[in-house]
């Protein structure tokens, strides 16, 4: 039977369909969605040939799917296609259609129907949210037969080159590994801008070389120890290089093993497991080992044997640069102090800085990188004292700190009332300061500063001339003189129980400077405790979870569900490194050269724990800047050192 086709577009606008829409859309804003599906239907009724009856149709649709009423949802959604094929509204109706009949377990008609809403829409957000659900069928769902009909039936490349990856992943896993050939060599000719089909090459040179791609992790698995305790360290960061392995071989089609070895908490053993990694050809990347002076012994091996490592938390200054093989997941001190310097210059406008930092290696390491960063940027470092780690009194040096930045205060004067001469005034006019000024100080016999009469360079300009001037003692030793010529003074101290300390002492000796520091400074009870000096200080921390975003949230569901326990951070750290170079490899790169390749372009990558971006020496370059400030502390944001002054930090696609 003929069916009558016709355009609610060409209707003419219906005050009471119109009401009658609102009226329903209303309710379906609200989640009432059963009652909102009764208003629809009630307009279709109602309003038969309206300028809302398409509306009315698609909206009617979601509400009975939302409703879990999926046969009506179907019915009205063929209805709205059939009836009015030209409508704006088709392509959302084949996809909502996809969706019922996913629901009603009617896998094949879903594929098809969010095939056709791939192919047909120009939605760029419903095409992605089609193929999608597409590549989710057919990696959990379909049958062969019924997989290889959808291909059939597809048009666009992109999606017979996804489906052509899942139908060869199929085959894979079913041991037919010359089919899965036969599959991928039927796309892999395809031009790039196809989509997948990238991954499709690289899976078929897998399969054609027969490999199987190993990633190796060093760990101190502590297995020979009996010690309670001693275990869980290595454990923890091993489920989430597990966790994220896992994640990998579940949405991709090129596979990989974990191979995991015990470092046991020693250099020598750490290097000697590397070796033995480096020699299997099929291990293409390494992560681990965890600390310092292990990564230092596994590095050098690592570099010369061509394998990419990436250390998850690391911190010492000069691993990467071992070579180009070796990366460093976690910022080393020198980047955590030009960390510091940098976003006190970008975010804070800081052009005066001090430091206030122990004499410890670390200290001492992490101050130099501020340093060296305000000198870069050509900023004013007002002051450097240097404290015993652990001590309890600053007097000496925030009185050397006060003296020296009270001294930038004594600027030479020159006063008119003594020694100065007809031609030292014509001198003074030709270098710049105002005539009438100069009238009015010899008049009134005055007194002005050199800065005020020549600018920034009066000192330069007023030594030039010969001028007499005056220079003003300002009593260092009072503290009821504020000291306002430092903007930030970076405190990098050695453990939290210094925040009372050096937050106390640096109030009380009136400085108004903003306190600066890194990751010690993060420990809330300390910081509540002296709430009265620590108020708005400003430190950079390696890790910060958001316990409230939904993508953690939804990483928790699902680790909780396999692990049976929340992820630590230690968890999260070696998550997130062995997710990252698994997402090198899934861009294709299945080389040791290629790995490191790609390794050494990442920027901007989201971790659960921070974001990482590795500078050219590939050291992560981000960090998190937190605020304490009213009693919490306060996300402000990243600072990303691999991000330029002029453009504002920015994350990249992962």
């Amino acid at each position: 039977m003929a069916v009558a086709q016709w355009s609610s577009d060409s209707i003419a606008y219906d005050a009471g369909a119109e009401r009658s829409f609102v009226a329903a859309m209303r309710m379906f804003q609200a989640g009432l969605y059963d009652s909102s599906a009764t208003l629809f239907l009630q307009n279709l009724k109602d309003f038969p040939r309206s300028h809302r009856t398409t509306g009315a149709y698609i909206m009617g649709g979601k509400a009975l799917y939302a409703s879990h009423r999926h046969r009506e949802s179907i019915r009205l959604l063929k209805d709205l296609i059939d009836l009015f094929p030209s409508s704006a509204y088709v392509d959302d109706a084949q996809y909502s259609l996809g969706l019922s009949f996913f629901r009603m377990l009617r896998y094949e008609d879903a594929a098809n129907e969010f095939l056709a809403a791939r192919e047909s829409t120009n939605d760029t957000t419903l095409a992605r949210r089609s193929e999608q659900m597409l590549s989710e069928l057919a990696t959990e769902h379909l049958l062969g037969g019924q997989l290889d009909a959808v291909r059939t039936a597809a048009k666009d490349t992109a999606v017979i080159v996804l489906l052509a990856l899942r139908r060869a992943q199929q085959l894979q896993s079913a041991g037919d590994q010359r089919s899965a050939v036969d599959v991928l060599k039927s796309v892999a000719g395809f031009p790039d801008s196809a989509g997948h089909v990238t991954e499709a090459r690289t899976m078929l040179a897998q399969l054609e070389a027969g490999r199987t791609m190993k990633i190796g992790a060093i760990l101190p698995l502590m297995l020979a120890s009996d010690r309670p305790g001693t275990r869980e360290l290595g454990i923890e960061f091993l489920e989430g290089i597990r966790f994220a392995v896992d994640d990998f071989n579940r949405r991709s089609p090129v596979k990989v093993t974990l191979d995991a070895r015990d470092s046991e908490r020693d250099p020598s053993a750490a290097a000697r497991v590397t070796s033995s990694l480096c020699g299997d050809e099929n291990v293409v990347a390494i992560v681990g080992p965890i600390s310092s002076n292990e990564a230092f012994a596994a590095a050098g091996i690592a570099n010369a044997c061509g394998v990419p490592m990436l250390t998850p938390t690391a911190t010492s200054n000069g691993i990467s640069a071992i070579g180009p093989f070796v990366f460093q997941g976690n910022p080393d001190y020198d980047i955590r102090g030009r960390a510091v310097a940098a976003y006190a210059w970008k975010t804070l406008g800081a052009r005066r800085f001090a430091v206030l930092a122990p004499t410890d290696a670390v200290g001492k390491l992490m101050a130099d990188g501020f340093v060296e960063e305000v000198r870069q940027r050509q900023g004013d470092m007002v002051a450097v004292q240097w404290y015993y780690s652990g001590a309890t009194d600053l007097r000496s040096q925030l009185q050397e700190m006060r003296r020296t930045a009270l001294k930038k205060k004594e600027v030479p004067v020159v006063n008119f009332a003594k020694n100065i001469r007809h031609q030292d005034v014509v001198a003074m006019s030709m270098a710049g300061a105002s005539q009438k000024t100069l009238d009015s100080l010899m008049e009134i016999g005055g007194a002005m500063s050199v800065d005020s009469l020549f600018g920034p360079s009066g000192r330069q300009i007023a030594d030039s001339l010969r001028l007499p001037v005056e220079i003003p003692t300002i009593p260092y030793d009072s503290l009821e003189i504020v000291v306002d010529s430092i903007d930030v003074i970076f405190v990098p101290i050695a453990s939290s129980e210094e925040i009372a300390v050096a937050s106390s002492q640096i109030k009380f000796y009136n400085f108004t400077a903003r306190i600066l520091g890194t990751g010690d400074w993060n420990d809330p009870a300390e910081l509540d405790r002296n709430r009265r000096y620590a108020d708005g200080v400003i430190f950079l921390v390696d890790a910060y979870l958001q316990p409230k975003d939904s993508r953690f949230q939804s990483f928790v569901a699902r680790y909780q569900a396999a692990t049976k326990r929340p992820p630590t951070v230690n968890a999260l750290f070696g998550f997130d490194a062995a997710d990252l170079l698994l997402r090198v490899i899934e861009k294709g790169a299945t080389l040791r050269t290629e790995i490191a390749e790609g390794l050494s372009q990442v920027r901007g990558y989201k971790g659960l724990h921070s974001t990482i971006s590795f500078s050219p020496q590939r050291v992560n370059a981000a960090l998190t800047v937190l605020r304490y400030g009213r009693g919490s502390i306060v996300h402000e944001g990243e600072i990303d050192l691999t991000v330029p002054d002029e453009t504002s930090d920015s994350s990249q696609p992962e």
